[in-house]
């Protein structure tokens, strides 16, 4: 049946982030036009805010029927709301249902626009829909009014990676809104003065990452010892036991992207060959890479430059879901002109066991500047040190075959103005130790209350000065 699947955005009335709030829901099927209505689903939605929008952006895809062109993916749905509407929590409609003219919104639907290799309609290789769509375009996060830009009429930026046929890529993509201050005006009656344009960058560091595994260290799996009791395997007779699998790492799309310095900050997961001097052969790890593009040039003559670039491969170890935040200038809100980027780190030590056979997914981070060609010294700090392989129903169910091992969801980071220079980050680990044998059971709260019986993993959230 048709099913609306809305998007629930909170704003607080006053300075107390613990509410109250206005809450408003963004429909996904506000349109009946477009194709899949009324079985759209939003997905992956992320946030961010300039001088005068709210962005919010999401990925579309149709339950059932056709999206566009028949396929399946209807491409990154990008708004910019009135951010001064939302903060005095405007009614969206009339007494009467009419719209109410001084809440305005700015919409770009992205399976509408070509990309380097066809639309969302037909791709140019195979000539098919939902192929070559624009996808996970991510706004970037400015963490203070200091680090807004506000040229051209109010901008704001979000960036995207390419890799349409999961064969890795070396383009990225950045977009941008201008004229962002035409929310303001009533009814949006200079609303055709925001324009959505976007700059393509080639040539730069190659990423491939399309769902690989990132390694971790060998431990005690209670809940991979009872797969079969617990209705994960699958099989005739189902396996009683599986083996310990690795940390997805889903893919090469950007989850998160900060603003900050005058500069664009992102990263993605990719493969990363690692080669040694004292050894016969290389190594193929989980790693990541990382874009900073500037922002001046934009502000003056419409054209982002690549600020730097840089790959990070932890040795011997595999890193997943890579975030990054920069702090601003000391003149401007208390920061440094650094930045950090925040990952979870595992591995299993290569062929040699290097670091005592690996790490159980733990948090991590590195510092680094948008020059420092990578991170400043190559080192890689461990926050908060895992304790256990991941040992969840999702690293089991559907073996002996194909297994679905999902990690997370997502790292973040964020630098907090005026707080003497701190970047807060949090991403996912394995905070206790597992319990083995009779202290274990399929039950929630095992484990002495550490653990549920299917699931073991954690969040840890930390700050730390660049």
């Amino acid at each position: 049946m048709a099913n609306t699947c809305y998007e629930g955005i909170a704003v607080t009335v006053g300075p107390d982030p613990f509410g109250p709030y206005g809450v408003y829901f963004l429909d996904a099927n506000y349109d009946p036009s477009e194709p899949g209505y009324p079985y759209l689903l939003n997905d992956f939605a992320k946030i961010a805010t300039t001088r005068d929008a709210f962005l919010l952006f999401y990925n579309e895809y149709p339950l059932f029927g056709g999206g566009l062109g028949g396929g399946f993916f209807n491409g990154a749905q990008e708004f910019a709301f009135n951010k001064k509407a939302l903060e005095l929590g405007l009614p969206v409609t009339g007494r009467y249902g009419e719209p109410n003219p001084a809440f305005t919104v700015a919409i770009e639907n992205m399976g509408l626009l070509p990309t380097p290799d066809g639309t969302c309609f037909s791709d140019n290789m195979f000539h098919a829909p939902g192929f070559t769509c624009w996808f996970a375009a991510i706004p970037a996060v400015a963490p203070d009014p200091s680090q807004y830009d506000n040229s051209h009429g109010g901008s704001g930026f979000m960036l995207n990676t390419l890799d349409f046929y999961g064969q890795g890529d070396n383009r990225i993509a950045v977009f941008d809104w201008t004229g962002l201050h035409h929310l303001n005006s009533p009814n949006c009656s200079a609303c055709g003065g925001i324009q959505f344009g976007g700059q393509l960058f080639s040539g730069v560091l190659f990423y491939y990452g399309e769902g690989f595994l990132a390694a971790q260290k060998g431990g005690p799996i209670p809940l991979g010892d009872q797969c079969g009791a617990a209705g994960l395997s699958v099989g005739s007779p189902p396996p009683a036991s599986c083996p310990e699998g690795g940390i997805a790492t889903n893919g090469d799309e950007i989850t998160q992207v900060s603003q900050a310095q005058h500069q664009i900050w992102g990263a993605t997961t990719t493969e990363i060959n690692q080669t040694y001097s004292s050894g016969p052969s290389s190594e193929v790890h989980q790693g990541a890479v990382y874009w900073v593009i500037g922002t001046d040039n934009f502000d003056s003559i419409g054209a982002f430059t690549l600020t730097s670039q840089q790959y990070v491969s932890p040795k011997h170890e595999d890193l997943a879901f890579p975030a990054m935040a920069a702090g601003g200038f000391a003149s401007e809100d208390g920061g440094n002109g650094k930045a950090i980027m925040t990952f979870t780190l595992s591995g299993n030590g290569g062929p040699t066991g290097a670091h005592h056979g690996g790490f159980y997914p733990s948090t991590a981070y590195g510092r680094l500047t948008s020059t420092s060609n990578g991170l400043s010294g190559s080192v890689i700090n461990i926050a908060d040190l895992g304790q256990s392989p991941q040992d969840s129903f999702s690293e089991y169910g559907g073996y002996p075959g194909r297994t679905r091992p999902r990690w997370g969801d997502y790292s973040n980071a964020i630098f907090l103005p005026w707080s003497g220079g701190k970047i807060f980050f949090a991403t996912e680990y394995i905070q206790y130790p597992n319990c083995t044998g009779s202290e274990f059971t399929l039950t929630l709260g095992t484990c002495g209350g550490t653990r549920d019986g299917y699931a073991n993993w954690g969040t840890s959230v930390n700050f730390v000065v660049p």
